[in-house]
């Protein structure tokens, strides 16, 4: 055997034997692996650059796969906001479309469908993905409302919608009716004036064109207006008062002045008589109006504004209620724990002051975070919800002209809250947020993809090896042993069992 050789040149023959063979095994693993070395070490001078490159290829994996996720829940989000603005325009179009025809439960269709709806908003809301609610802001893993029936009806001693809708329609309208204004007359001139309190209608503007009249105001606090007669005003002459309603909507009462005999229902008024009997026919006829507008327009606008006040919870808010125990007298809104008025609140999510969208951000790049994060309750979906659920509430008596007019006013207030016009300024607005936040993610996983090409190609290169190139050293090599081993075994008269 070789190792068995004395002399120099036996030992050198048995060194290149040694060494080629550990060579063509080199070679060998190296095409069997693609890489030139199977540790570090074996890199030699570039190994710090090929740490880095792997440490670059890493973070860009690890901010793809971040965005990956991110993407995913707002996929979810997206799916669930596109619904709630059809239920908008659903709703919006059912209730002026539908005839005042009541149901069995003294409803109409529209109202049955906003239930329906209300209930599948609140579904929406609750959507989740892996266990993660979406619109619960940092506290994902609680589900961020509760039951409709829940917000309805009140449990376990708090109050619910209906209580609270109910106690503002009566705090509104007052005792009287007269959507808290007081209107009185002393000789030829008549006073209407703003009482001192949270609720009712408050005095916007006066226009008048009536003859041997001055009007003056809303001045004063609380405001009031003076329409002080001093001779009789022509008939086809008007006055009109602008009043804006609980919901911030607004009305007109229009007077008119009439020769003889007047048409309560038109709002007419006779000039028949002294300036101060023409003062008393304006005072009858003006609360008459009042008190028509209160019942109808005034309800609406009071239901509207409750379920706003009941819904509208962000920035660590809580429902509002009227402060008192009998609600046509009370005169101060608040808080229903300053109220003492335990009331559902309808989201249990993360609701501190902190905007919606930064609970839940990304770290999409080196210095890249997004914040794409979301709150049922925040204030363009909770908005969206109190109409929703407003419309659901009240019932009708189908032969009763008083209700006729109550759903008619009703339905077109929500109409028109629900509006495309509207919509542009409730859920849209959370919808383009997030589609923004989407966009960025979107942008910068493509970079990462580019730039992980560029990365990967680079390291493949550092690491990697020529296929053909390690393939033609595998066969030189091979020639070379097989020639010296064709060399040693004349030299030494081996035979190939020996070599081995």
């Amino acid at each position: 055997m070789i190792n068995a050789l004395n002399g120099y040149s036996s030992t050198l023959m048995m060194n290149v034997l040694a060494n080629n063979g550990d060579r063509l095994q080199e070679l060998s693993v190296q095409l069997a692996t693609g890489k030139k070395s199977q540790n570090f070490s074996g890199l030699g001078k570039v190994v710090s650059q090929s740490l880095n490159l792997r440490s670059q290829i890493t973070a860009i994996s690890g901010y793809r796969s971040t965005i990956e996720q991110a993407q995913l829940q707002i996929s979810v989000m997206n799916l669930a906001l596109e619904r709630i603005v059809e239920i908008g325009s659903d709703v919006s179009g059912s209730a002026t479309a539908t005839e005042f025809s009541m149901t069995s439960k003294n409803q109409s269709a529209g109202q049955a469908i906003a239930d329906t709806y209300a209930r599948e908003m609140l579904g929406l809301l609750d959507s989740e993905i892996g266990g993660n609610f979406v619109f619960s802001g940092t506290t994902s893993e609680i589900q961020p409302t509760v039951s409709f029936d829940e917000i309805l009806y009140g449990k376990s001693g708090a109050d619910g919608l209906i209580t609270v809708t109910d106690e503002r329609i009566l705090a509104d309208a007052g005792a009287d009716g007269m959507g808290r204004l007081s209107l009185s007359t002393v000789g030829s001139t008549v006073t209407l004036s703003e009482q001192l309190t949270d609720f009712g209608y408050k005095l916007d503007a006066v226009t008048s064109t009536l003859s041997n009249t001055t009007v003056t105001g809303p001045v004063g606090s609380p405001p009031s207006i003076d329409i002080a007669l001093s001779g009789t005003p022509n008939p086809g002459e008007v006055l009109n008062f602008n009043l804006t309603l609980p919901d911030g909507s607004t009305e007109i009462i229009h007077l008119t002045a009439v020769d003889g005999l007047s048409d309560a229902t038109e709002g007419e008024f006779t000039v028949n008589g002294t300036p101060d009997a023409v003062a008393a026919a304006i005072e009858s006829i003006l609360a008459q109006k009042i008190t028509e507008n209160v019942q109808v327009d005034g309800e609406a606008a009071s239901r509207i504004q409750a379920s706003l006040d009941f819904y509208l919870t962000s920035g660590d808010g809580e429902p509002k209620r009227v402060v008192g125990a009998d609600p046509a007298t009370a005169t101060t809104l608040d808080t229903a724990t300053a109220a003492g008025k335990p009331t559902v609140n309808w989201y249990v999510g993360d609701n501190n002051a902190n905007d919606s969208r930064d609970t839940a951000t990304a770290l999409i790049d080196k210095n890249l975070k997004i914040s794409y994060g979301a709150r049922a309750n925040e204030d363009s979906l909770a908005r969206q919800l109190a109409y929703v659920s407003a419309f659901s509430l009240p019932t009708y008596d189908q032969d009763s002209t008083l209700d006729k007019n109550r759903y008619t006013a009703f339905a077109d207030a929500i109409s028109s809250k629900l509006s495309a016009v509207q919509q542009d300024d409730v859920v849209k607005t959370v919808q383009t947020e997030i589609a923004v936040a989407n966009k960025l993610m979107s942008e910068a996983d493509e970079r990462h993809m580019t730039t992980n090409s560029v990365l990967q190609t680079t390291s493949d290169e550092i690491v990697g090896i020529d296929n053909e190139e390690v393939a033609a050293k595998i066969m030189t090599l091979r020639n070379t042993i097989e020639a010296s081993y064709q060399a040693a075994s004349m030299m030494y008269q081996l035979s190939l069992t020996n070599y081995i």
